[in-house]
């Protein structure tokens, strides 16, 4: 049964108060600290100690690399398979941790059936009144609480039964997810009525903003969008469609990888057919230097495709997709293309980006203060891009410097998911909760997979490149996927037509509700996000439907192969409720607005 809590925060402080009537200082104030703390105790994300299975993780880490160490020294494992005997030892480990997990978990199960069973004539309390930071303390499977509409509900026993998965249910336990809620049963009822069997109180303070209760347009929206899928009767997230449009992509991008950088760098008249050094004694036969040249411009030229077709396009395409559920109906594809096209091939990680862009960026857009995409602090960031940060001389010049340095997204992405994400368990603003054993030991083999995928097989296999032009070639690969990845979502929030938001923290504890959001959440959505080139398949396929932006935020669990279909309808429904939609032309004037409004915010005092 859940913890009872008769009050909220402020009820509580009240009665601490009237009861200290007569107590002297010291007392009085260690009576009062005393009823705050069990009213807001810390969240585990906050105290930013290591956790139970990171350090498990981090034996079997250690673990796994002495016994690489022992077998290298040994003679069995020769150098360049050390990065993937990691690989393969921790992800093996992880599936038979997800094994035994499942094994306990199911014996549990039993057991709380045999438990229930035997408190059926007890009813379950639903009088409870929590704060939002004792809800976060039950963010893990053995106790999971979830807030929606201001209810607070415990779902423990429903977390394996759950028909989206329990990834994403776990996600969202410990915090308010109404809005996650309504966005990922946007065609149906039927969660609502289960929630309500594990109803155990209601939510009393609230860690992030409050959007005001939807007036119809969502629902409208909901409602018409459904009909065109029962009348189409099309699956919303019929996952062929996304297979056939990756193949190209993939088959273009590692067939570049091969060129960039596993062909052999020789001379003209000792060159294989159709290789790169062939290729290039074709193109600038003259002299041995201009044949170089003409080699290292082929290369060069495939490091940019394998940066769009193995990462950019995947990445925005079906990674993004999986992330929100909207591939096919089961959690396995989910979790495998996922982990596939960002862990594996990309070398960044699926746990890091559902946290920021699912848990975050979607439910808190353009909300400064919440959302993590945007600066955290008002003041100390990169770049300016709210009126509410305070201006700095170097901003002046942010519409020059930073189009250049969005191309260290890719390599920031990274190094932030281990040092930020696994080590502090926050992103920004946004609280991550406790990370699987397993999901660490996963982290540690995709990365060690990535090392050897990128770096040690260009050396030891195949053309054995110098290492000089597989460093630029890597640089080269590594932009073209961070331009690629910041231009397309840079576009469609940041830009001068979005509206922006302000979630007030420094209030958190001051008042119940802190910040309350203007617009409704459905209408923020439309408000703060932008469409270009809706009419253009080319900017559809290369942007992996991002430039329905729009539709993907108020729907993100329907893929985005049906934006094209749902958009008009979305918009009819805007115009009717006198909601303003967003949708520019082009890719390039997109881009511009993002521009204007970096220079914009750059000058002193704009607002």
């Amino acid at each position: 049964m859940p913890e009872s809590s008769a009050v909220g925060m402020a009820g509580a402080v009240a009665h601490a108060v009237s009861s200290d009537v007569g107590v002297s200082g010291s007392d009085a104030e260690a009576k009062r600290a005393a009823e705050l703390a069990m009213l807001r105790p810390t969240p585990s994300s906050y105290s930013k100690q290591p956790t139970r299975q990171g350090m498990q993780a981090w034996t079997i880490v250690v673990s796994i690399m002495l016994l690489s160490a022992s077998a290298y020294y040994a003679e069995i494992l020769p150098a360049y398979a050390v990065f993937l005997s990691w690989a393969a030892a921790g992800e093996l480990t992880a599936i038979a941790l997800d094994v035994t997990s499942a094994l306990v978990r199911k014996a549990n199960s039993r057991r709380r059936v045999d438990r229930d069973e035997q408190q059926q004539h007890q009813e379950r309390r639903t009088d409870g009144v929590y704060t939002w930071q004792q809800v976060a303390m039950h963010n893990t499977p053995e106790s999971a609480w979830i807030a929606v509409k201001g209810k607070v509900y415990d779902v423990t026993d429903f977390v394996d039964s759950h028909p989206g998965g329990r990834e994403l249910l776990l996600l969202c336990c410990g915090r308010d997810a109404t809005d996650l809620f309504l966005s990922y049963h946007p065609f149906t009822n039927k969660p609502a009525l289960t929630l309500n069997k594990y109803l155990i109180g209601t939510l009393s303070t609230y860690e992030h903003p409050m959007y005001p209760e939807d007036t119809g347009l969502y629902r409208e929206l909901c409602s018409k969008v459904g009909d065109y899928f029962k009348q189409t009767k099309l699956d919303h997230k019929a996952p062929l469609t996304a297979f056939l449009r990756m193949t190209p992509a993939y088959a273009v991008g590692f067939l570049a990888f091969y060129v960039a950088y596993l062909t052999p760098l020789s001379a003209p008249e000792t060159a294989a057919p159709y290789s790169v050094s062939a290729l290039a004694a074709l193109l600038a036969p003259e002299t041995e230097a201009s044949w170089r040249a003409s080699g290292v411009v082929v290369r060069v030229l495939a490091a940019v495709l394998f940066g769009i077709g193995c990462q950019g396009i995947p990445l925005t395409g079906w990674m993004h997709d999986s992330s929100h559920a909207s591939i096919g109906h089961s959690e396995w594809l989910w979790f495998g293309i996922g982990r596939f096209a960002l862990d594996w091939v990309s070398g960044s990680s699926m746990v890091s980006w559902r946290n920021q862009h699912v848990i975050g960026h979607h439910v808190y857009t353009n909300v400064m203060g919440a959302d993590p995409d945007l600066p955290v602090a008002t003041e100390g960031d990169v770049r300016r891009i709210v009126p509410e940060q305070v201006w700095n001389s170097v901003y002046k010049y942010q519409h020059v410097y930073m189009p250049i340095l969005y191309g260290l997204l890719g390599l920031k992405s990274r190094f932030q998911d281990t040092f930020e994400i696994f080590k502090t368990h926050l992103n920004g603003p946004i609280r991550v909760n406790p990370i699987s054993t397993q999901d660490n030991v996963r982290q540690f083999a995709s990365k060690s997979f990535w090392m050897f995928f990128r770096f040690v097989m260009p050396h030891v296999f195949f053309g054995k490149i110098p290492l000089s032009l597989h460093v630029m070639l890597f640089f080269v690969s590594e932009f073209t996927t961070g331009y690629w990845l910041a231009f397309n979502f840079q576009v469609s929030h940041v830009t001068t037509v979005a509206d922006f938001y302000f979630s007030d923290v420094s209030m958190r504890d001051e008042k119940p509700v802190h910040t309350e959001v203007r617009d409704e959440w459905a209408v923020s959505q439309v408000k703060s996000t932008i469409d270009y080139g809706q009419l253009d398949p080319i900017a559809t396929y290369l942007s992996g439907g991002l430039n329905y932006q729009t539709a993907h935020h108020l729907f993100p669990t329907v893929s985005q192969y049906h934006y094209p279909k749902i958009t008009p309808i979305i918009m009819d429904v805007c115009e009717k409720y006198g909601v303003h939609y967003n949708a520019l032309p082009s890719f390039y004037v997109a881009f511009a607005g993002h521009v204007a409004h970096l220079k914009a915010m750059g000058e002193q005092g704009k607002c």
